[in-house]
């Protein structure tokens, strides 16, 4: 669906709503409106990563699901191995 679509699927919408729901759903649009998160302060290194990252996505240096939690899964058994008396 088109960004166009959609707002005509709602305006199509609202005319059959009644009072109560216009007003709901008034209040979800200005809620969505309203910023939620503080901007982030990132370090020099940590926006290096980043666009290192954007630059192995578009090499195509990716990982598969099965291929991460198989890393992932091998970094736990080492920190359970180094550290077994951890919970």
């Amino acid at each position: 669906m088109t960004r166009t679509e959609a707002i005509a699927t709602i305006n199509a919408q609202l005319a059959c709503f009644d009072d109560e729901r216009i007003m709901t759903v008034a209040e979800i649009v200005q809620d969505m409106s309203v910023p939620v998160a503080v901007p982030l302060r990132l370090s020099a290194e940590e926006l290096a990563g980043i666009e290192q990252s954007k630059e192995d996505f578009k090499a195509g240096r990716t990982y598969s699901v099965d291929e991460a939690r198989a890393i992932s899964d091998a970094f736990l058994l080492s920190l359970k191995t180094k550290y077994p008396a951890a919970p």
